[in-house]
């Protein structure tokens, strides 16, 4: 009894990490033996560079999200050495524009106006669910695309009607006028 209740105590600790990553993984690659390489899954659902979409957009936050492009994935990060999704969101506006939001996207999600999906704005903060409350965020940039930091993958851009994200949308705050 004592043996079992010991372990229940060292692993209850670590249970809170497996639900707080940002969004599930991302596309992962695969070895194609047809072409004799590694083949990227990503799709046209994520991106690493700016698509064209959004190219036109001249917004300063647009200029510093799109700076950390390629930053790894790190849970709790929030600098170029590796960002989670509301360290990236709150770096963004921080730098961008001064503003400062708190390191967590449940608590993110209480700050600003609401907006409804049809009329989202470049610069305006989404949020997705997970199975119990507000879990990933990030920016939406215009035209389907938002700019984020997902578990896996890293900063990236991310079609809005990704199946997960699509199915996942909890809202969005637009903090900016």
């Amino acid at each position: 009894m004592i043996r079992s209740y010991m372990a229940v105590r060292l692993i209850i600790p670590y249970i809170p990490i497996l639900f707080l990553s940002c969004a599930p993984t991302g596309p992962r690659p695969y070895y194609s033996r047809d072409a004799g390489d590694w083949i990227s899954s990503a799709g046209q659902n994520y991106s690493t560079t700016s698509p064209a979409a959004v190219a036109d957009s001249p917004s300063k936050l647009k200029k510093v999200a799109e700076s950390y492009l390629g930053v790894s994935y790190l849970f709790g990060g929030q600098t170029r050495d590796g960002m989670d999704c509301s360290g990236f969101v709150r770096q963004v506006f921080n730098e961008a524009m001064g503003i400062q939001l708190p390191h967590n996207a449940s608590a993110m999600s209480n700050f600003g106006r609401e907006v409804l999906k049809s009329d989202l704005k470049p610069d305006d903060i989404i949020f997705f669910k997970g199975m119990l409350f507000i879990e990933h965020t990030g920016i939406y940039m215009g035209n389907g695309y938002f700019i984020h930091s997902q578990s896996g993958v890293g900063v990236n851009y991310t079609r809005l009607d990704a199946p997960y994200f699509a199915a996942h949308f909890a809202g969005a705050k637009r903090v900016t006028q």
